[in-house]
């Protein structure tokens, strides 16, 4: 027998609200280790005292039995002296050790609770709370860490002896579940309808009738409500598109499982395995029919989720005994822009018309969270939008930083992003700081994960466009001060996410970006080397006649390139383009691009999309972001060979790409929507990966990143990424934080540790 030893174990990592101190207790006892696990600021603390060996064998067990849903980033051990102790005990959470613990995100509803909750003969047969240590809510009801009941939104429910029993037993799914309840003393549901209110079981029946009638209901759900209605009603949906002022943008849908998932979308291994996991984001996926199309109109893909909450689970079960097996439109809970509501009380003032009923509970939403968006490329998870199941969990970075950063985002898809030691944690999705009410809601959000990461920014990163409400913001943090170019941040955050370390070279293709030039950036090719970064090329400058009105009526980006590709009298040249504008004002914007007034220049690969989807004969205007190019891409089938070309020239040092030729082809074939589609991709994704492996044989570097939202683009990121792997370059791009300005904030940030920002105000 070896000598009695008692060692301190800290475990850090994804290690509280995951069943991580059962889960040590149980380890305890089969080993036949003594002493006490707790929660506390660092994350699970162990002592624990045995033989030699065995305590050996059990810090060995302890990372590899680990739970499924926790990650385990660190163990650390020192020696203690033996206590001759002979129990082991969960102890009360705290302590002063320094702050490293990782806040859990919210986790889906697991199987077992799924049969516990469909079983009529359970107690909690249909309990819309149900939750176990493997599921339930975590980052939406938690206060402040330790993960612990008292510090999140369950504290005011005292549990029932039933209850008790589970929590405290050590054998049973549920010891020390901090969510857990029953009917007996958990929340409860709750519909307000028609000036009455209905309670329990009887809310979620009535629920269930108004939606299979055809009714809207907003329902309150895990981070924030959702507006929900039948998604075979065409009907239903149209008045909800009313509504929320969405005429085309597509909504969410949500189905009861995987199998009832299949019966409408084409599902691959991979993204079965998304769709089913944990986090349960929506997932892009193709159509199989035309059934989701009044949820998606004019595209392929549509976004999918599974039923996630208790609450979406017993819905679907009543319907379905009510003979519907149909989808359910499941989507923001939210008046356009603005955040998603997260109490009754915001609900009944944000979406008062817009519901037939409020289906509400009584466990406050600590912090609101919006569903998750995301698509598989490349046999990778790509996020769209970071938000719950995801938040607050870190982004590993390479290496330790002493200060601690904070990248304050853009203005549109906004999150922010701040850094601890090795960790960067986002954000969830915040949108559009236009918005008075979104930036009440970053102003709030960044106070609550200061709080519960107990951090103070010394370093505040901010986008360089000078009327950016988040740079605003940024002005007024106390730190220093770094102003970061938009597209530099877009490449950095691949950086991050990826661990690179420069030099490479980066591709960032989106909307909107201002320039160090002051125009409007948005195709562009930068390499970065040490500490600096350059801009090697762009996408050949443009005009956007009308400027703003131009990102909605996209036809005037078509006019600036025919226009510039066959010079100012080639209106009478393409009659059909531009029928429904008159001669006077085509006129007018041609004087406007001669004389450059309210034409400002862009070399945005976005605004080229937007054109050619005019030029494909899909639309002159568009009601939301990115949609003439995804429906677009919805109309590509296969790659060509006669894509069209771009052309290749130098201009004061850079390298331009040109598209007047693939203006001319697009113009040859107008209104041939799947011919356009395919030759312009391909088109696009060539000179792509000719441009880069020009500056990568420049510059002898063989590492390209990809970063902004147009690849998001699934069909241009997988030709772009083939062509560049065929050429032997190392290709890297996002996948944990979105391509989109999603994923700004953590460039930003990334921008300030890395030592970029050597010209720093304040």
């Amino acid at each position: 027998m070896s000598p009695i030893v008692r060692k301190k174990i800290i475990v850090r990592g994804v290690v509280q609200g995951v069943g991580f101190r059962p889960y040590i207790y149980k380890l305890a006892a089969a080993h036949s280790v003594y002493g006490w696990v707790k929660n506390d600021s660092a994350g699970v603390t162990i002592e624990a005292e045995g033989p030699g060996s065995v305590i050996g064998a059990f810090i060995r067990d302890i990372e590899l039995k680990k739970p499924a849903v926790s990650r385990v980033d660190s163990v650390s051990v020192s020696v203690l002296p033996p206590l001759g102790e002979k129990v082991f005990l969960i102890s009360r959470s705290g302590g002063s050790a320094p702050a490293a613990a990782i806040i859990p995100a919210d986790i889906s509803i697991c199987p077992d609770c799924l049969r516990e909750l469909l079983d009529p003969g359970n107690r909690r047969f249909l309990y819309p709370f149900i939750n176990c240590t493997n599921c339930g809510p975590r980052f939406t009801i938690v206060k402040r860490l330790p993960y612990d009941r008292p510090f999140t939104t369950m504290s005011p429910f005292k549990m029932c002896p039933a209850c008790k029993a589970e929590y405290e037993d050590p054998l049973d799914r549920r010891f020390h579940a901090q969510p857990n309840a029953c009917p007996v003393c958990g929340p409860s549901l709750h519909v307000r309808a028609r000036g009455k209110i209905l309670h329990g079981p009887a809310a979620l029946e009535f629920a269930a009738d108004l939606i299979l009638k055809g009714g809207i209901a907003a329902l309150q759900s895990l981070g924030g409500f959702h507006l929900a209605c039948r998604a075979d009603n065409a009907a239903a949906i149209a008045r909800l598109r009313r509504l929320k002022n969405r005429p085309h943008k597509p909504f969410a849908v949500m189905l009861s499982g995987i199998k009832e998932a299949g019966v409408f979308c084409r599902i691959s291994k991979p993204e079965k395995e998304e769709l089913s996991s944990r986090r349960a984001p929506v997932l892009m996926l193709v159509k199989k029919n035309k059934e989701l199309e009044s949820a998606a109109p004019g595209l392929a893909r549509v976004g999918v989720m599974l039923a996630y909450t208790p609450l979406h689970a017993a819905l679907f079960e009543l319907l379905r005994r009510r003979g519907c097996g149909a989808p359910l439109v499941m989507t923001s809970g939210n008046r356009r822009d603005e955040p998603i509501a997260k109490s009754p009380e915001e609900a009944g003032r944000a979406l008062a018309g817009f519901a037939d009923a409020f289906v509400f509970h009584d466990r406050p939403i600590h912090s609101r969270a919006d569903d998750s968006v995301a698509f598989i490329s490349k046999g990778e998870t790509r996020l769209v939008r970071r938000a719950r199941g995801f938040v607050p969990e870190a982004v590993k970075l390479k290496g330790n930083f002493s200060v601690s950063a904070l990248g304050c985002g853009a203005d549109l898809k906004n999150t922010f992003c701040l850094t601890r030691s090795g960790e960067a944690f986002l954000s969830q999705h915040i949108g559009d700081l236009g918005e008075k009410l979104n930036q009440d809601f970053y102003q709030e959000t960044l106070a609550k994960m200061k709080t519960l990461l107990d951090l103070k920014p010394g370093v505040i990163a901010y986008d360089l466009h000078p009327a950016y409400v988040s740079r605003a913001m940024a002005l007024g943090f106390k730190g220093r001060k770094v102003p970061v170019q938009h597209h530099a941040a877009h490449i950095l955050s691949v950086a991050a996410e990826r661990g690179i370390e420069t030099p490479f070279i980066g591709a960032a293709f989106d909307g909107t970006g201002y320039g160090v030039d002051g125009r409007i950036w948005g195709g562009e090719f930068l390499v970065f080397e040490g500490k600096t970064w350059r801009r090697a090329g762009h996408l050949k400058y443009f005009r956007l006649p009308g400027g703003e009105a131009a990102v909605h009526e996209i036809w005037r980006g078509a006019f600036s390139l025919l226009s510039t590709a066959l010079g100012p009298e080639f209106v009478r040249m393409a009659p059909n383009i531009f029928k429904n504008a008159s001669d006077k004002n085509l006129a007018t914007l041609q004087r406007m691009m001669t004389l450059g007034l309210n034409s400002p220049e862009t070399s945005s690969i976005g605004r080229l999309f937007d054109a050619f989807g005019c030029l494909a004969g899909l639309r002159e205007s568009v009601t939301y972001e990115g949609q003439a190019p995804m429906e677009l891409e919805s109309f590509f089938k296969k790659p060509r060979k006669d894509f069209y070309p771009f052309s290749l020239a130098r201009e004061n040092g850079l390298l331009i790409m040109d598209p007047s030729k693939a203006v001319l082809g697009a113009l040859a074939d107008f209104g041939k929507a799947r011919l356009v589609s395919e030759r312009f991709h391909c088109g696009l994704a060539a000179a792509a990966v000719k441009m880069l492996k020009t500056i990568c044989s420049e510059t002898r570097i063989s590492a390209v990143c990809l970063s902004g939202g147009v690849f998001q683009n699934r069909t241009l990121l997988e030709l772009v990424v083939e062509g560049l792997e065929q050429e032997g370059l190392k290709v890297f791009s996002n996948s944990l934080v979105p391509a989109n300005d999603g994923g700004i904030s953590l460039g930003q940030a990334w921008y300030a540790l890395k030592g970029f920002g050597l010209k720093a105000e304040g």
